[in-house]
């Protein structure tokens, strides 16, 4: 039996199976393991650790532990100084795009209404998100962890809060992508980037006020359907309005 001394760090804690809150804790294992194995079998999957010290020296995931080790588990952006060498998680694409699961439908449409791909359908089999994250090379969001945790898994979060508007905030900062937001510039039904459109090609499409007090429209090439800068943006989410702000609301979509 191998006796090794874990603590994880951050918000890692609200993951780790039967949290120990920020202290460090004992675990035996009947035999040698990775310390990527060790770590996912306290309920943290790999994707949300970014550095993992074995008595103070850095190691990867694949790293064989062995008897009476410290093991310290570090997530994306906890400040430590250490070079960026030690760290494990990759860097975000450039042209980042997402696959969400099941269980983060609205999430989904947050993503695209700030001007991210994110590709949804509430029936996906875990498989088919697999396939489509490596064929397509995207992000994978889900909230199973046991999905995370497989090695097939390279860029991948779980959000931790039940809250869409505040999973979209998590998936900003988790992967820095401040600087990336377009909001308003896709589509949020069907995920297609919109386009300009003159008023008077959509007019049949119209509602008699929306005719009468607004001049500038985007359409989804895909499903037709029509947007433009409602009164319902003054109703967003607070959340959201951190995000989106006033000179991108021309293309937002009025429900």
């Amino acid at each position: 039996m191998i006796r090794l001394t874990l603590r994880f760090y951050g918000d890692l804690n609200e993951l780790v199976y039967n949290s120990h809150k920020g202290k460090e804790f004992v675990r035996r294992i009947p035999a040698p393991t990775s310390v990527k194995d060790l770590i996912e079998g306290c309920g943290v999957p790999h994707t949300e650790v970014d550095l993992i010290l074995a008595d103070g020296k850095r190691v990867g995931f694949s790293y064989l532990i062995s008897a009476n080790q410290y093991i310290s588990v570090y997530p994306v952006f906890y400040f430590l100084d250490a070079p960026a060498s030690d760290y494990l998680q990759p860097e975000t694409p450039p042209d980042p795009r997402f696959v969400v699961d099941v269980n983060l439908g609205k999430l989904a449409g947050y993503l695209r209404m700030a001007g991210f791909d994110a590709t949804y359908r509430n029936d996906a089999e875990d498989e088919e998100l697999i396939q489509q994250m490596e064929a397509e090379q995207r992000i994978l969001l889900t909230r199973d962890r046991k999905l995370l945790m497989r090695n097939a898994v390279r860029y991948g979060y779980l959000p931790r809060s039940d809250d869409p508007s505040e999973q979209l905030a998590e998936v900003i900062r988790r992967f820095d992508l401040f600087d990336s937001i377009e909001p308003f510039s896709r589509c949020p039904n069907c995920n297609s980037p919109l386009q300009p459109v003159a008023k008077e090609e959509v007019l049949d499409q119209l509602e008699p006020l929306t005719k009468r007090y607004y001049d500038t429209f985007s359409q989804c090439p895909n499903c037709g359907q029509v947007y433009w800068a409602g009164s319902h943006i003054e109703r967003m989410n607070p959340t959201l309005k951190r995000f989106f702000n006033n000179e991108s609301l021309r293309h937002t979509a009025e429900p």
